[in-house]
This record gives C-alpha cells, sequence and structure tokens, in this order.
C-alpha cells in the first residue's frame, strides 16, 4: 500500500500545504497544532508538543499549562497525572516525620500530663511551676494530636485521591477542624512557655518556698485564662464570616458547572 499526498497548483508550481485528517477531511498547515479542533476528530492536534489534552472533555491546553499548579481541564488530569499528582504531606520524608513526631508527642506528653497531675506539690511556687508545665504539655499533645489526624487523612482516609479532591478537603469543615487544632495547641504551648520561663526567673529570689500573695494567684489565674482565650481566639480567627476575605484566596465551585475550572482566585 502506498500513501496518497495532496498538493495544490499556485502560479505553475505544485505545494503540499494541505493538512488531510483522520476523516479525510482536508484544513491547511497553520490549523495544525494550534490547540483548536479543525478536523472534527482531533487529528489535527494529536502527536503535537505544544499542547496537552485532557482526559474527559478531549480538548487541548497548552503544555505550559500542565503541572503548572492551576487546573484547567475539568477533570484536573493537567495536574493529577503520573508526572505532578499532589497530596496533603507532599513527599514520604514529610509523612514518616509526621507520623513519627505525632506519634511520639502524644505518647510522651500524655505520660508527662498523667505524672504532673499524680505528683504532689510541696508549696505554692511549685504549683504554680505544674500548672504551667501542664499548659505547656497540653498544647504539645494537641500539635501531636494534629499530626497524628493529617498523617491519618494524607495516607489512609484520602490517600491518592487527593489530587482530584483537593478543593474540596481545603474548603471543607474538617480542613478549617484541623486548623484550629493545630493554632490552638501550637498557641497554648508558645504562650504558657513563654510565661513558665518569666515565672521562674522572677521567682528565683522566692525559691525557699513562701506562699504566693493572694494578689499573685489572682495574676496567675489571669494568666492562665489569657493563654487559653488568646489561643482560641487566635485560632478561630480564620473561621469569622467578616473577616474570611482576609484569609480564603479562592472560592470552590462544583464540577458539574461547567462555568469554571475547580477554584475561581477571588480577584
Amino acid at each position: 500500500s502506498g500513501t496518497l499526498t495532496f498538493v495544490t497548483k499556485h502560479r505553475g508550481e505544485f505545494h503540499n500545504d494541505l493538512f488531510e485528517c483522520s476523516n479525510m477531511r482536508c484544513i491547511s498547515y497553520d490549523k495544525v497544532c494550534d490547540l483548536v479542533n479543525d478536523c472534527g476528530d482531533y487529528s489535527d492536534e494529536y502527536g503535537c508538543v505544544n499542547n496537552f489534552q485532557c482526559n474527559e472533555t478531549q480538548h487541548f491546553i497548552n503544555i505550559d499549562k500542565k503541572c503548572d499548579g492551576e487546573f484547567d481541564c475539568n477533570d484536573y488530569s493537567d495536574e493529577c497525572n503520573e508526572e505532578c499528582s499532589s497530596a496533603i504531606l507532599s513527599s514520604w520524608t514529610l509523612k514518616i516525620s509526621a507520623w513519627i513526631m505525632g506519634v511520639l508527642a502524644v505518647s510522651f506528653n500524655t505520660s508527662v500530663l498523667l505524672r504532673l497531675v499524680k505528683n504532689p506539690t510541696a508549696n505554692s511556687f511549685a504549683r504554680v511551676n505544674k500548672i504551667l508545665r501542664i499548659l505547656v504539655s497540653t498544647g504539645d499533645l494537641l500539635t501531636g494530636i494534629y499530626l497524628v489526624i493529617i498523617s491519618a487523612f494524607d495516607t489512609v482516609v484520602i490517600g491518592n485521591h487527593y489530587c482530584k479532591r483537593q478543593m474540596e478537603w481545603l474548603s471543607g469543615s474538617y480542613c478549617a477542624a484541623l486548623g484550629v487544632f493545630s493554632t490552638l495547641g501550637a498557641n497554648i504551648s508558645l504562650y504558657s512557655m513563654m510565661c513558665l520561663s518569666i515565672f521562674r526567673v522572677t521567682s528565683l529570689q522566692n525559691i525557699s518556698g513562701d506562699k504566693l500573695e493572694k494578689y499573685e494567684k489572682i495574676a496567675l489565674t489571669f494568666i492562665i485564662i489569657l493563654v487559653v482565650f488568646l489561643s482560641a481566639g487566635l485560632a478561630l480567627t480564620p473561621l469569622a464570616d467578616s473577616l474570611k476575605d482576609f484569609f480564603v484566596n479562592g472560592l470552590s465551585y462544583s464540577r458539574d458547572m461547567n462555568l469554571f475550572h475547580a477554584a475561581v482566585s477571588k480577584q
């Protein structure tokens, strides 16, 4: 069998300037690999190095838009493929580290809290030290629980489906709750450690075991309440309706809405 070449005659010369589509249509070569289905069967776009074909819709996008971090295909195939898929925890090093640190933080801080609660204190200053250490361990425990939960979502609950579900995940209640959880734990630990350091420095002269004065007890109670409520306030701030615009940089739409691709910038 042979091949048939279509040529055109112009000013006495024959030119091969027509592309034969698979459906036997002919188009000019300037319409080949232009990201438009000029043939009607996509044959003018197959094999081109300048485009990428979306899986479901079969339409073509510029190759530069593949793996650029933005969804251009309705089925997310330009970002969710063997070359550039994503996960909650992006690397195996991060996954393993999160599991190890999370489990160790939960185990050690649970042990520390049980020991602190059970052991009696000799004097008032030891009690203050104990209370602040309990707050520090509580914050670290919350952070450890967060690491375990986020690791479980990454490897068990969502796993390899994260790439196509990341808009649903990032705009969902589970992600928001985990964000509050991690911020609360980190802030409680940070502020409690700061208060513990200040207390230890200022109480060096009273290390003999003198009782705390009444105003000092009031101040301590105020500090504990402040640490907890300040941490909770900072953690919940992004969820306030009046402040969401400062923290949200995009909107997620259902894939059934063909007006948009996955996420739309609020700009």
